[in-house]
Order: C-alpha cells, then sequence, then structure tokens
C-alpha cells in the first residue's frame, strides 16, 4: 500500500490493515510487480488477473478522495494498473454511494472478484457489511472470465437500475413484480464498518452511516455518472477518479 498520508491515521482502514500486519506500506517510486489498483488503470480487474496476484500480489493507493489531483500517480509505478467495477461503499462516510470504497473495501473487492473470497473475508475483518451489501454483483463479477465481461456484467446492473428508477417515476403498472432498490440493508445494520478511509471520503464525504443507503433514483443517477467517467471498456476517468478503479 501506498500511503500519502492524506487521512486521518485513528480512522484509516489502511492503516489498520497496516496494523494488524495484512498489508505492507510501498515507497513511492518502488516499482510493484503485482496488481495496483489505481484511476490509471485501463483495465477492470477480473479472474483473469488472479494468478498475477497469486504470485506477485495486490496494491492499493491510499488516499483521499477529495485530493485526487495531489497525488503523484508518475511514482506509483507497476505494470498491472486495474479499476474495479461498479459497487457500493458501506463505510461510515459513503455509505451507499457508487464507487467511493475506503483501502480495505478496494483490496476486499479486488481479492473476491479474484478468486480469493476467504482473503477478502480477512480483510474486512468482523466488518462484513460490504461485502453482504454487494454479494451478488461480487458473485457475478467473480464468474466473468476477463475485463471485458466485468464491463458487460457492469452495464446490465446499472442499466436494471436506471430501468427501476424510471419504473417508479411512471408508478406501479398492472403485472409489474420488481424490488425497489431502496430495499438496501440500513446503515445501522451490525457488522458495518465503524472507521472511514480517506480513500473512501473522510473529506467531503456525505452520507455518513446512520443516514442509511441511498435512494434507488440517487444511486441510478451516480451510476450513470460513473459509467460514463469509466468508460464503456474500462478506461481510466478525466476528473474525478475511482479505485475501485480507483485510488484504493
Amino acid at each position: 500500500m501506498w500511503d500519502l498520508g492524506q487521512c486521518d491515521k485513528k480512522r484509516c482502514t489502511g492503516t489498520r490493515l497496516v496494523r494488524h500486519g495484512l498489508v505492507q506500506e510501498l515507497r513511492l517510486g518502488t516499482v510493484f510487480p503485482g496488481v495496483i489498483l489505481s484511476p490509471m488503470g485501463r483495465n477492470c480487474v477480473s479472474r483473469a488477473d488472479r494468478q498475477l496476484i497469486a504470485s506477485r500480489g495486490l496494491a492499493v493507493v491510499d488516499c483521499s478522495w477529495a485530493r485526487l489531483d495531489d497525488v503523484p500517480f508518475a511514482r506509483i509505478k507497476g505494470n498491472a494498473p486495474r479499476l474495479l467495477p461498479w459497487l457500493l461503499a458501506a463505510n461510515p462516510v459513503n455509505y451507499g454511494r457508487p464507487a467511493k470504497l475506503s483501502c480495505a473495501e478496494a483490496l476486499a473487492a479486488a481479492l473476491y472478484i479474484c478468486g480469493f473470497p476467504a482473503e477478502a473475508r480477512a480483510v474486512m475483518g468482523r466488518f462484513k457489511c460490504f461485502l453482504s451489501l454487494n454479494e451478488e454483483l461480487l458473485e457475478g463479477y467473480a464468474a466473468c472470465p476477463g475485463p471485458e465481461e466485468v464491463i458487460e456484467y457492469q452495464q446490465r446492473h446499472v442499466a436494471s437500475l436506471q430501468e427501476g428508477s424510471r419504473r417508479r417515476e411512471r408508478g406501479p403498472e398492472q403485472g409489474d413484480d420488481y424490488l425497489d432498490p431502496d430495499d438496501l440493508p440500513s446503515s445501522d445494520s451490525s457488522g458495518t464498518e465503524s472507521e472511514s478511509d480517506s480513500t473512501a471520503t473522510d473529506e467531503g464525504g456525505q452520507g455518513p452511516l446512520g443516514h442509511g443507503a441511498r435512494s434507488g433514483e440517487a444511486q441510478a443517477s451516480e451510476a450513470g455518472e460513473e459509467l460514463a467517467r469509466l468508460g464503456v471498456s474500462g478506461e481510466r476517468r478525466d476528473g474525478s477518479r475511482s479505485p475501485e478503479q480507483h485510488s484504493g
């Protein structure tokens, strides 16, 4: 993990992972041989990265979402930068928001997608809300053989959210039988992560724990914005970047 010192150490999930010996800190300029979760990636992480992660490891960038323009990405070196696909954050600052993951959430997501669910659970520790909140998505992404299929699965999911939002705006029609995306676990569910991460949203975050999940309309709207930034092929976004897919 590259720690850029932008977060509150008492609340940072990346710092906590280092403290528990689950990750090691890297110096800027160090060339990392494995997969790097970075907004500079052009492909989504996928099962195709499993062997590389198993042999060379997985790294994340610990920085603030509000200060991405200050990150010296040129000094974060490696041959396999990857984005994360669309997922919902479960950290206290950004609960229910797409893409705004903490370091721990980003690492756990990549591990799960690449076929390491046990390791993903170990990273999240007792804070399993992120994995349960995104279980269906993570299982779907994990079943995709490569980055192109991951993007296709992501697009289908986001399209279904947007269609659900449109149907609610029209009102119920005869024969309609669909789940309301508002039926997400509430933010006060037991096991919700109690520490926020700078990567996620220590600065400028909205939607703190206790306000519950974002509405279906808000999620669908943000989903469209995130897809536009991500690009159909998973290319890096301009302006606001993410880990997912992301800085970690």
